[in-house]
This record gives structure tokens, C-alpha cells and sequence, in this order.
């Protein structure tokens, strides 16, 4: 039986194989990410459900060397989810979701509470192009008043303000054009596979982007069935952002984590563990 030195290392080593890091790379859907149980109780240590079947299941599979097993299987179990989801109670854990994105989709700090629990958090978001290069975005200007937009072809006026910009877009595949920013509104229209068209910009605190043809705002369409198009003639990169969740439980140190959150195709956010 090999040394228990050794063992450890290449516990190490499993932890960082190109395996687990391109799983991680990938993210995880929002509702998910912070989903560690679905029983209710706190965990009182992060990862303890994890922990402690990945360790039965490690012992199982390294009857040789089971120490060893059971060091892997915990490390994998723990590694599972967030840190910070696996201490919550369901109730927090769906106040932390709803927080989180309503953050990522306004780009304002948002806090909550839960009164059963006496938990708070804070959910801040600290970079908002993250990982994006020189021109790889749009740059969405500061929320304004949408009073004085002009508005055809059966497009309704916008209620809300709206984050002007000027940018060209295209598509993949044929899309809708909206009558207003939501998909249960009326068709006016339709943007062609590999059509490029302008946008006056974003309605705020939404993903709903308002086409420009003119001067004047024909429709709407969602923003996760587009693409800007990059100053190069490609498309530009999605740019993620960086978030940073803290949670303060009632009594008891506050807990804080960072995440890379990057938009994905159905118009949700994937979170990986920063």
C-alpha cells in the first residue's frame, strides 16, 4: 500500500485535472448553483452532505486504500455547489437566486432577509466586463428617460427607461420582432438568419433591446437570441461579469464568495466559483 504522503498527492492532483477544470469552466445554471440540498435544514458546515457521501462512496471504491478513497470522495462531495448554498436553508437559497439576478440583469447591488432565519445577504456586483476585451461588448449608457423615442410600425411606446447605446446586431436564425419587451407580446415583425440591424439601445433592468431603423423604434427583441457585432466584422465576445455574494447569518461570522457569471443561450446566467 502506498504512503498516505503520496495518497495526498494525488488527491491534489484529481482536484486540478483538465477534466474537472473544463466541467467548471462551463458554470452552472443560476438555480442551480446554489441548490445544495432540498431537505430545508442548514447545513452547519459548508458541503457537509457532500462531503461526508462522496467520503462512503470513495471508501466503497478504494477498499485498498481506503483512507485514500475517502479523502477523494469528500473532496469531490465538498467541492459540489457553493460553499455558501450549502449552509442555507431552500427559503434563503431561493432569495439568493432571485437576488443574484436581478444584480446580473440591472447591474445594482441587491440585498435580502429572510425573517424565519434572520439571515441577510448582499449580493454586489463588482465587475461588469469581466473577462471582455477591448470592443468584445455593447456599452449600454446610464438608464434615461424614454419620453421622447419615437415609435412605428407597431411597436408600443416604452413605459420604462431605457439604457441608450448605439450598436449593430445580427442574427443567426430567423427571430421575432416584439410590439413590447416581453415574448408573450404581439409579433410586428421578423430580423432574418444573418440580418444586421441597429439598437437604440436596452430597456432597463431587462435583456429586451429596442431596433432602430430610421429614428425610429420599429420593435422589440430578446437579447439572448442576438448577437453584437464586433467592430472587426465578427461577432463580439459576450462579456461575463463578476459577482460577490456575502451572507450574514444571525449569529455567527459573515460568509462571502465570488463568482464568474456569463450569460447563456436561453437568455438565463451560468455561475462558476471565482
Amino acid at each position: 500500500m502506498r504512503p498516505l504522503a503520496y495518497s495526498l498527492a494525488a488527491v491534489i492532483a484529481l482536484s486540478t485535472a483538465p477534466g474537472i477544470a473544463s466541467a467548471q469552466a462551463a458554470g452552472t445554471p443560476l438555480g442551480a448553483f446554489f441548490a445544495c440540498e432540498a431537505s430545508g435544514q442548514r447545513q452547519e458546515t459548508g458541503a457537509l452532505i457532500g462531503g461526508v457521501a462522496g467520503a462512503l462512496l470513495g471508501s466503497q471504491v478504494s477498499k485498498n486504500e481506503r483512507a485514500l478513497g475517502a479523502v477523494i470522495g469528500a473532496g469531490l462531495g465538498a467541492a459540489a455547489g457553493s460553499w455558501i448554498g450549502c449552509r442555507m436553508q431552500v427559503s434563503e437559497q431561493q432569495r439568493v437566486v432571485s437576488a443574484v439576478e436581478t444584480a446580473l440583469n440591472t447591474n445594482r447591488s441587491q440585498t435580502w432577509s429572510d425573517p424565519t432565519t434572520g439571515t441577510t445577504g448582499r449580493v454586489d456586483i463588482i465587475d461588469a466586463n469581466y473577462g471582455g476585451g477591448a470592443g468584445g461588448g455593447v456599452a449600454f449608457g446610464q438608464a434615461t428617460s424614454s419620453a421622447n423615442l419615437r415609435f412605428s410600425g407597431g411597436a408600443q411606446p416604452l413605459r420604462t427607461a431605457f439604457e441608450p447605446t448605439n450598436a449593430q446586431y445580427t442574427t443567426r436564425n430567423t427571430v421575432n420582432l416584439r410590439a413590447a419587451p416581453s415574448a408573450n407580446a404581439s409579433v410586428v415583425g421578423q430580423l432574418r438568419g444573418g440580418q444586421s440591424f441597429n439598437v437604440l439601445g436596452r430597456v432597463a433592468g431587462d435583456r429586451w433591446l429596442l431596433v432602430e431603423q430610421n429614428g425610429y423604434v420599429t420593435g422589440y427583441v430578446a437579447e439572448w437570441v442576438v448577437q453584437p457585432v464586433a467592430s472587426g466584422g465578427g461577432y463580439a465576445s459576450v462579456n461575463c461579469k463578476l459577482v460577490q455574494q456575502t451572507i450574514q447569518p444571525r449569529s455567527g461570522r459573515a460568509t462571502t464568495e465570488r463568482y464568474t457569471a456569463c450569460p447563456d443561450a436561453g437568455g438565463g446566467w451560468r455561475l462558476t466559483a471565482a
